[in-house]
């Protein structure tokens, strides 16, 4: 399973030029935590703190742009690669 979280850490610099309604992101969100779900248990904390990452602005205004939404989404991915990152390391620490 290790194999499988380095390639959805990989996957995270495919998709900064994506946005978080493509299908490409969709995928890698459903694998991870499919993934997440089988190491850790579907109600473990490592797959609650992996749902609770936010790809889209937390709060919208009439003024926001694209640019909002390209933040949040990259910020999105940034956290969910060093959540992963860590994950990898408590694997190879009691693997």
């Amino acid at each position: 399973m290790r194999k499988e979280i380095e390639r959805q850490i990989v996957a995270t610099e495919g998709l900064k030029g994506k946005s978080s309604v493509s299908a490409e992101f969709a995928t890698w969100r459903v694998q991870t935590e499919e993934i997440l779900n089988a190491l850790f248990g579907k109600d473990s904390a490592e797959v609650q703190e992996f749902n609770a990452i936010y790809y889209t602005p937390v709060f919208l205004t009439c003024c926001m742009g694209d640019e909002a939404f390209e933040e949040a989404f990259r910020g999105g991915l940034a956290e969910a690669r060093l959540l992963l990152l860590s994950l990898l390391e408590k694997i190879r620490r009691t693997g």
